[in-house]
C-alpha cells in the first residue's frame, strides 16, 4: 500500500512538473490549435470552454482585437489576448457575439491579428477586458434593425429592448426625441444618447400616436431625417420627454375627434375620457365653459385649460341641457365660436 501511495505521488509530481492541465471532460471541450468557433456562431450570448494542449503552433487565422471573428483559431486568438501560451496551452472560455461592421488587427504576445471588414459573427474571451453580453431577463431581444411597427397600435404601452454590442447604425431614423415607429429603435437610441454601437444596451420605449411632422437632427454621430405626417411614434422613457400615464380601465378611450353626441340625452350624468398625446385641435368648438355636445371634447378641454395637445390627458364631463346661446372665446391657443340655440351641452368637472 505504501509503495502504491509513493507511486501515485510520483506521478502527480511528474504531471505538475510538465505543466499538465487536467481537463473536466463534462464541462470543457477538447480543442486543437486549429479549432474555430464556426459551429457556435448562432448561439449569441452563450459561453463555451475549450482546453488546448501544450506544444501548439499559432495560426495566421486571427482577425480582430478583444473581439474576434468566429472563424479565427480560438487558441491563437487566446495567445494574442495573453490568456495562454503555445508552450503550455490551457483553458479559455469564449462568449459568442453578433457580427461587427469592422475588426481591428494588432500584434500582441507574438501573434499578428489582421484587420477585417463586416463579418457575420464574433467571439470574446470571458476573462478578457471586454464587457460581457448580459441582456436583462425581461427584455425583448432586439437586433440593430428592429422597428416598433408591431407595437404601433398599443398607444401608451412600454416595451424594453436589449440590443447586442457591435451594432451598425441604420439610416432609418426620423425625428428627434419623438421618432416614427418604423425607425431602427437601436439607432434612434444612439441618436438619443442612451446606448452606443460598441456596447449595445437596454432601452425602454413608449408607443405614441402619430404626429403631423417630425424634425430631424444630428446627435451622437447619428443623423435623423425630417418627416411629415405619420401614423405612429415612440419615445424613450428615460429621455427628456415625459412618458404617458395610462388611464384607468374604467375610462373611455377617446380620440381628438370624439364628441358627446351619444351621451346628450343623459342630462346630469358624468363621463370620463382619456385623450392620447400628440393631438390636433379641431375647429369644432362652440361655447365657453358650457359647450355644445357636438364639440370635439378634447379640443374643448384644451380651450378650458384642462389638457394639452402634447401630453393629452383625462377629463370628466357632465351632460347639461341645451342653451339658447353659446359664447365663443379664444383661450389656450384654441378659438371657440358663438352659437345660437342648441339641443344639449356639456361642462368639465374640475376635481379638487
Amino acid at each position: 500500500m505504501k509503495k502504491m501511495k509513493k507511486l501515485m505521488m510520483g506521478i502527480t509530481f511528474l504531471m505538475l512538473g510538465f505543466g499538465f492541465t487536467p481537463v473536466n471532460a463534462q464541462a470543457v471541450i477538447q480543442g486543437t490549435w486549429t479549432t474555430q468557433a464556426n459551429d457556435y456562431s448562432k448561439n449569441i450570448g452563450q459561453r463555451f470552454t475549450f482546453y488546448f494542449p501544450p506544444g501548439g503552433s499559432s495560426s495566421s487565422r486571427v482577425w480582430g482585437t478583444d473581439v474576434y471573428t468566429y472563424d479565427c483559431s480560438i487558441a491563437s486568438a487566446a495567445v494574442h489576448a495573453g490568456l495562454i501560451s503555445t508552450q503550455k496551452g490551457g483553458t479559455v472560455t469564449i462568449e459568442m457575439r453578433p457580427g461587427q461592421s469592422s475588426y481591428k488587427g494588432t500584434s500582441r504576445n507574438g501573434v499578428n491579428s489582421g484587420d477585417w471588414g463586416a463579418f457575420g459573427g464574433s467571439f470574446i474571451f470571458v476573462n478578457s477586458n471586454t464587457t460581457q453580453y448580459n441582456p436583462p431577463s425581461n427584455a425583448i431581444q432586439g437586433t440593430w434593425g428592429t422597428q416598433a411597427n408591431d407595437y404601433s397600435s398599443n398607444i401608451g404601452q412600454q416595451y424594453t429592448f436589449y440590443f447586442p454590442p457591435g451594432g451598425t447604425i441604420s439610416s432609418r431614423v426620423w425625428g428627434t426625441d419623438v421618432y416614427t415607429y418604423d425607425c431602427s429603435i437601436a439607432s434612434a437610441a444612439v441618436h438619443a444618447g442612451l446606448i452606443n454601437t460598441q456596447n449595445g444596451g437596454t432601452v425602454t420605449i413608449q408607443i405614441r400616436p402619430g404626429q403631423s411632422s417630425y424634425r430631424g437632427s444630428t446627435r451622437n454621430g447619428v443623423s435623423s431625417s425630417n418627416y411629415g405626417a405619420f401614423g405612429g411614434s415612440f419615445i424613450f422613457v428615460n429621455s427628456n420627454i415625459n412618458p404617458v400615464t395610462l388611464p384607468p380601465s374604467n375610462v373611455i378611450q377617446g380620440t381628438w375627434g370624439t364628441q358627446a353626441n351619444d351621451y346628450s340625452s343623459n342630462v346630469g350624468h358624468q363621463y370620463t375620457f382619456y385623450f392620447p398625446p400628440g393631438g390636433t385641435i379641431s375647429g369644432r368648438v362652440w361655447g365657453t365653459d358650457v359647450y355644445t355636445y357636438d364639440c370635439s371634447i378634447a379640443s374643448a378641454a384644451v380651450h378650458a385649460g384642462m389638457i394639452s395637445t402634447q401630453n393629452g390627458g383625462t377629463v370628466t364631463i357632465e351632460i347639461r341641457a341645451g342653451q339658447s346661446s353659446y359664447r365663443g372665446t379664444t383661450r389656450n391657443g384654441v378659438s371657440s365660436r358663438d352659437y345660437g340655440a342648441f339641443g344639449g351641452s356639456f361642462v368639465f368637472i374640475r376635481r379638487q
